[in-house]
């Protein structure tokens, strides 16, 4: 099978309207314009058509503030990045989909070939990390998270050492909010009613506003539809309110 084979996948026309859209919601809230991509990118990472991230990085070097090569790589790194978290959220294939989408639509003489995570160990100074951006996102309710896992301790391992400390509590290229600008999309577009519930309530534990976190979750609706899967099981955001 050759490599144009495995390119061939549903019609992405249609893609520039959605993102249009989106970047239009975001520019009508308190939320940074230059992070309504990672929302945008993380709900395609957990849909049907993951590759369609290719048409989100040419909507987005199409328009001047990523004119430059140093801009795009700057782009480039972001996305990277969300699409690194996301592999905690999601699993591996769809996010790799979604990077190979983007790799194979990226100017060659312009590719970023850092590596972020060089060096990495499974530490002391990891784990505190991870616990550090575990109580921020659960705050009161860390306590009650662990005890789901301490019949399952591989589990509690996992979410400490890796999921936080390795791929989510990570700063060196997105910051607290654009995690979380990550995380949410990620899990409530797998329709998971509990760790959607639980990311609303963290997104909100960050300052960013109740209206601003309903449109960030209208987007992830939105990206959704787009991809013909409906969000039936999620909470609403005012059902999660009373819980801060």
């Amino acid at each position: 099978m050759s490599e144009c084979e495995f390119d061939r996948g549903s019609d992405p026309r249609g893609c520039e309207e959605l993102f249009h859209d989106i970047e239009t919601q975001f520019e009508r809230s308190n939320i940074a314009n230059d992070k309504w991509y990672l929302t945008a990118l993380s709900s395609l990472a957990t849909s049907p058509n993951p590759h369609f991230a290719d048409q989100l990085y040419l909507y987005l070097i199409g328009q001047p503030a990523y004119s430059t090569p140093a801009a795009r790589q700057t782009l480039i790194q972001r996305m990277r990045e969300t699409l690194f978290k996301a592999i905690a959220l999601v699993g591996l294939p769809k996010p790799t989909e979604s990077l190979i989408a983007i790799s194979r639509v990226e100017p060659v003489d312009e590719m970023d070939q850092s590596f972020t995570r060089e060096g990495w160990q499974c530490d002391d100074s990891n784990r505190t990390r991870g616990m550090n951006w575990l109580h921020k996102i659960y705050a009161q309710n860390i306590t009650a998270l662990f005890d789901l896992f301490k019949r399952h301790r591989d589990w509690g391992f996992w979410v400490g050492e890796i999921a936080y400390g390795l791929h989510l509590s990570d700063r060196q290229v997105l910051d607290d909010v654009d995690t979380e600008l990550v995380v949410l999309p990620a899990v409530m577009g797998q329709n998971l009613p509990r760790m959607t519930y639980w990311h609303i309530r963290g997104t909100r534990r960050l300052e960013v506003s109740k209206e601003d976190v309903k449109m960030v979750c209208e987007c992830v609706h939105k990206v959704a539809r787009f991809n013909g899967v409906e969000l039936d099981r999620v909470p609403s955001v005012d059902k999660v309110e009373a819980d801060l």
